[in-house]
């Protein structure tokens, strides 16, 4: 298949900021705050932001070489390396098919607050009113089936009508809401101790789970390990090699900064208005309508804000969705209407079965955890951390980074080849046998 049916960005820029947009989703505003808050605070936040530079950083710039080298899918990717390393990319594939279907639900809860703000004036306990939401058998699921036509339409269109010109728009309106949002936030009574919690580190919290739940947010946030970039990059029609690295080094500073601003509106109202830290998965959904509250045409900013929180995640969906289609184009020979149905049943499947595990099918767990939570902890703690581990070894080890030539400065060159080798690796290891033990 040519590389023009296969589609290409319009520019370097447009891969940039669909890819920027693509890591800044539910990871940073909906996963972020509930881990960090689960882990102490600014010990959880000074090893996410460790985590963040010496192997997210290394893995985004090594994703997005390899894509933009071969000029394929993960699987083609990684077969180019060698043909016995095709399932590393097959296990991209799969992760982001384990994601996706608890990502549409969780976009499927934001729809249902779009819907329900004008009836938050009556709401005495926002937290029941949530719970309510996610046990219900009907309402999540067509919210959730809203939310997932919205993606695969996106999708469908391809990538610069679809992706590309979306993300264009989405991007710079959300930085603008979360500037907006945390200055209001940290105006607030108490705010002072929610940015204490947030950025000063209780070194007593610091053990071996923090760290995984910190590589497994990175992973997660930045989505490494998925073969998201991979598929992104081999979109680009440029023909310059040299100096990949910096062209994508925006979108992981883009990734962590939005982050930061979430935490510093999160968490100076967690403070301020006394909700539970173990409000858990629910923490945005309990926390942001009460700091709309006590602002000035608050309703009007609800909406806002859960317009773009909506579109945030529509933006991680979509690349979520563009790996397995591109594996369904490239290796099935499938038009893209027809990889966009068939991988939309699958997701309507299995994103039915996630939302009803906290209602009805609650009683079927696995391995001690609903359906729901044991896909967020596979593709998080599992998957994408494999993937990241067995893409570095290859790359590291049998391709040899040197021939990724992803920065022209010899010494920056030399330090990504060494976090590839030998950083990245030994970390993911440490914390995956952990994680299976």
């Amino acid at each position: 298949m040519s590389e023009n049916s296969r589609g290409s960005w319009n520019s370097k820029l447009g891969m940039v900021i669909a890819s920027a947009a693509s890591a800044i989703g539910l990871g940073n505003l909906w996963r972020f705050p509930y881990l960090t808050a689960k882990d102490g605070g600014g010990a959880f936040l000074l090893a996410y932001l460790f985590i963040t530079i010496v192997v997210g950083t290394v893995m985004v710039i090594t994703e997005v070489a390899l894509g933009f080298k071969t000029r394929k899918n993960p699987v083609g990717a990684f077969g180019w390396i060698h043909p016995k390393c095709k399932f590393v990319g097959v296990l991209n594939v799969i992760a982001c098919m384990t994601i996706l279907p608890f990502y549409n639900v969780v976009g499927g809860w934001i729809l249902a607050y779009l819907v329900k703000i004008h009836t938050f004036n009556q709401v005495s306990d926002y937290k029941v009113e949530f719970t309510n939401l996610i046990t219900a058998d009907y309402e999540p699921l067509v919210y959730f089936g809203i939310f997932m036509v919205f993606s695969a339409i996106i999708v469908f269109r391809g990538i610069q009508k679809g992706i590309e010109r979306f993300c264009k728009i989405l991007l710079p309106l959300l930085l603008f809401l979360l500037i907006l949002m945390m200055c209001r936030s940290l105006t607030l009574n108490k705010a002072l101790d929610g940015v204490k919690f947030f950025f000063i580190p209780d070194f007593s919290k610091f053990d071996v789970r923090l760290c995984l739940d910190a590589m497994g947010q990175v992973f997660f946030s930045t989505s490494v390990g998925s073969g998201v970039y991979i598929t992104y990059s081999s979109y680009l029609k440029t023909t310059e090699e040299k100096g990949i690295g910096k062209i994508i080094l925006p979108v992981v500073i883009a990734d962590t900064v939005v982050s930061l601003l979430t935490g510093l509106t999160i968490f100076p109202a967690v403070f301020a208005f006394g909700v539970e830290m173990t409000s858990g998965t629910g923490l945005v959904f309990i926390t942001f309508p009460q700091i709309f509250e006590t602002m000035y045409l608050g309703t009007i900013f609800c909406y806002v804000f859960f317009l773009i929180f909506f579109l945030a995640a529509i933006t991680s969906a979509i690349s979520l969705m563009e790996v397995p289609i591109s594996f369904l184009i490239d290796n099935l020979k499938l038009s893209r209407k027809k990889a966009v149905v068939v991988y939309s049943i699958y997701c309507l499947i299995f994103g039915t079965i996630c939302s009803l595990s906290f209602g009805r099918l609650g009683g079927f767990t696995i391995g001690g955890k609903i359906f729901f939570d044991q896909l967020d902890f596979l593709s998080s703690n599992i998957l994408l951390p494999l993937g990241g581990f067995l893409g570095s070894i290859f790359v590291g080890w049998i391709l040899g980074p040197e021939k990724l030539h992803v920065f022209v400065n010899q010494k920056q060159q030399k330090m990504y080849e060494f976090c590839v080798k030998w950083v990245i690796p030994m970390a993911t290891l440490i914390l995956f046998i952990d994680c299976i033990k």
